[in-house]
């Protein structure tokens, strides 16, 4: 048998294991995305982009952090699935570079199932995490999902999360229409969390912006909670979710 064919039957055989449910399976698309799949075991990644293609999407492969990291940098993609373990740079140093540049969605795909680890990822700025094996169906529904959050978000001059926009040029906020009043600082917070609805921000990510103008010494502890309740009381109780000692959300 050729070196072709016993690839075939290793993946089909593997798909059955590792995903449950073939590519012949996958849900038709909302919209065609183009993304990028960072796996170094070769069996799991052309798994799962089978199974994004067979559905419609537009795929590129990586198998180690370095590359990764520069395909991220050089193209679009609508949205990244992630491997924690690679060779070269670690999934988490890839996400906190892009994240330095980009707010493209990443979905997170790791064997450690640890709380923790899902904590890390988040705070450092991915958008969802997936337990291997994945199921193909759930790995597509996620991505596509990301991306239709993340399409959402820009309105004409800013980003909208339901009744709320945004306008970060004009440094204006209205909900259902009505303009409301914020104090810079409380703006600059909100801005954050808008250029994304439905993204864990971590706390750490928040405060850099409420601390970036004051000294070490002069920060005091728990001040962003007391902005978040600032937020909450003008722009509606229900829109910030807090992720308890990880984070906030916007929720529209």
């Amino acid at each position: 048998m050729s070196t072709a064919k016993i690839q075939a039957t290793c993946l089909n055989r593997f798909e059955a294991v590792y995903a449950m449910a073939p590519a012949s399976k996958s849900l038709s698309p909302a919209r065609q995305s183009t993304f990028l799949i960072v796996e170094d075991q070769y069996l799991a990644r052309r798994a799962m982009a089978r199974a994004l293609r067979a559905a419609g999407h537009l795929v590129t492969e990586a198998e180690d952090g370095d590359t990764a990291l520069a395909v991220a940098l050089s193209s679009q993609n609508d949205a990244i699935v992630l491997d924690l373990a690679l060779p070269g740079k670690s999934g988490l140093e890839v996400l906190r570079r892009l994240r330095e540049v980009s707010r493209v969605p990443v979905l997170f795909v790791s064997q450690a199932d640890s709380v923790e680890t899902r904590l890390e990822v988040l705070q450092a700025g991915a958008d969802d995490f997936l337990i291997k094996p994945v199921d193909l169906r759930e790995l597509q529904l996620r991505l596509e999902n990301l991306v239709q959050r993340s399409s959402e978000a820009p309105v004409a001059n800013g980003w909208k999360a339901g009744d709320l926009e945004v306008d970060p040029i004009a440094r204006l906020v209205q909900v259902g229409g009505k303009p409301v009043e914020l104090t810079v600082t409380e703006f600059d917070l909100l801005a954050l969390l808008a250029r994304m609805p439905g993204r864990l921000v971590p706390r750490a990510e928040m405060e850099e912006v409420l601390f970036r103008d004051i000294p070490e010494p002069g920060r005091k502890a728990n001040i962003l909670d007391v902005y978040i309740l600032r937020l909450r009381r003008k722009i509606g109780e229900g829109r910030i979710l807090n992720r308890r000692g990880v984070g906030f959300l916007l929720h529209g």
